[in-house]
């Protein structure tokens, strides 16, 4: 899935800070994915030290996330090539995330 992933802007942020949940957001980028382009999505530090790929946050009613990632591979080829990128530019917040392994997609119901 991962080969359908292009990263085309990445920007760290300098003074990254946990949110209530105690996730980091330490990037924000931009991708295609087959043809869509996604705007504003965010690279984040779990607060069990993971890392994982948002989707772009939209304007909605009651604040929450508008687009949802269904396919779990993509959201991981979407942080894998995030960190990637985070990393080409100098990013160390990621470090202690080694090799990944994908997961396998899952039914939507």
């Amino acid at each position: 899935m991962t080969e359908f992933v292009a990263i085309t802007g990445l920007s760290r942020v300098a003074n990254p800070k946990p949110n209530r949940g105690g996730s980091i957001i330490i990037a924000y980028f931009d991708c295609t994915v087959r043809g869509v382009e996604l705007k504003g999505c965010a690279l984040v530090r779990t607060k069990a030290k993971g890392l994982v790929a948002w989707p772009p946050n939209l304007e909605t009613a009651d604040n929450r996330r508008a687009v949802r990632i269904a396919d779990d591979s993509l959201r991981h080829g979407m942080m894998m090539h995030a960190r990637e990128a985070y990393r080409a530019l100098g990013g160390t917040d990621a470090e202690q995330i080694g090799k990944s392994i994908p997961m396998r997609p899952r039914a939507v119901s």
